[in-house]
């Protein structure tokens, strides 16, 4: 019998849900790819949703890994540096949906329908944009203001030639 890590399942399950689509995707199906019975995967996840969280919180956090650990230079005031963190998390928005669009849409569908998660991400984006700015109890209203730039519903927009003229227009707002 096939020894099963994290990577492994994320790896395979990941493949046949791009394959199949998430409805699709039985945890039988990616047991039997790895090489195990289905009740030796159910040692590892309760249900296919466990599943899924799981591989969405990965994704997730591999995707905001850099944003999350962004540190202020030193020679930067707490508005500019939150100024040019908000353009790198709509910029990296941007790419993740340029780079793979299928798997963007995939992940930030289900990440939607799973409001844990996405409450769980918001918060620590609001939590960073005050560690930043220095602007306590204001994160969550500083996400908000900028949702266009970072929420995969407006992302066939982000293409438009005024993308960072808006931005420095709702930059100005707040």
């Amino acid at each position: 019998m096939a020894i099963l890590t994290e990577e492994k399942i994320f790896n395979v399950a990941e493949a046949m849900v791009m394959e199949k689509g998430v409805k699709k995707t039985k945890l039988s199906d990616i047991a039997k790819a790895l090489g195990v019975t289905h009740a030796a995967f159910y040692k590892h996840y309760k249900n296919k949703e466990d599943l899924l969280q799981q591989l969405a919180l990965k994704w997730l956090n591999t995707t905001s890994k850099n944003l999350l650990e962004w540190t202020v230079p030193a020679n930067m005031d707490g508005e500019s540096a939150l100024h040019d963190w908000l353009w790198q998390l709509a910029n990296t928005k941007k790419e993740l949906y340029h780079n793979d669009k299928r798997m963007f849409y995939l992940y930030t569908d289900y990440l939607e329908g799973t409001q844990t998660l996405i409450n769980s991400h918001l918060k620590q984006l609001a939590e960073k944009a005050e560690a930043i700015s220095g602007r306590k109890g204001e994160g969550q209203a500083i996400m908000t203001a900028f949702v266009y730039f970072h929420n995969p519903y407006f992302a066939e927009r982000w293409d438009h030639d005024d993308y960072q003229e808006l931005f420095e227009s709702v930059w100005q707002l707040i």
